[in-house]
């Protein structure tokens, strides 16, 4: 019962970082319906891993890693809905998971800076971070469903 609302939960995050990915493409804005909502997921998801015997100090402790992206939005660096979505989801995968995500967002995000440089060689442009954040958080989602499969 347990992994069926595991699956459940993961299944609807996912959908609400696809909502995130195409309103920022389109209309460079993140709902904060769906920050909210991914809090609330990452409630539900904690609480999952405490009836599952998990440590709950994880989850929490994703939010730490938030840290250097407020700074950066002090900085003007990047926008508010992409630290939002990086508390949610930091608060969701908890701790270990949110490095991961950050290792499988890096080459994505270097790619697509590479790719918006060499189009765009003289003006500024700014970056939609969501897609970028959606696809580093799914990899780490889908890569621990495929770990589970190989281990058990």
């Amino acid at each position: 019962m347990i992994f069926l609302l595991g699956i459940l939960t993961d299944a609807f995050f996912i959908a609400l970082l696809t909502w995130c990915t195409f309103t920022d493409i389109w209309k460079r804005i993140i709902p904060n319906l769906a920050i909210v909502l991914l809090l609330c997921l990452g409630g539900v998801h904690l609480a999952l891993a405490v009836m599952s015997g998990g440590t709950c100090w994880l989850y929490p402790a994703g939010l730490l890693l938030s840290i250097p992206f407020f700074i950066a939005w002090l900085k003007s660096g990047m926008g508010g809905g992409d630290v939002k979505l990086v508390v949610a989801i930091g608060f969701y995968l908890g701790l270990w998971c949110i490095f991961l995500a950050f290792a499988l967002m890096l080459p994505v995000f270097a790619v697509l800076y590479a790719v918006l440089k060499c189009r765009h060689r003289t003006t500024k442009h700014r970056i939609p971070l969501a897609p970028v954040i959606a696809i580093g958080s799914v990899g780490v989602v889908v890569a621990g469903y495929l770990y589970r499969h190989v281990v058990f």
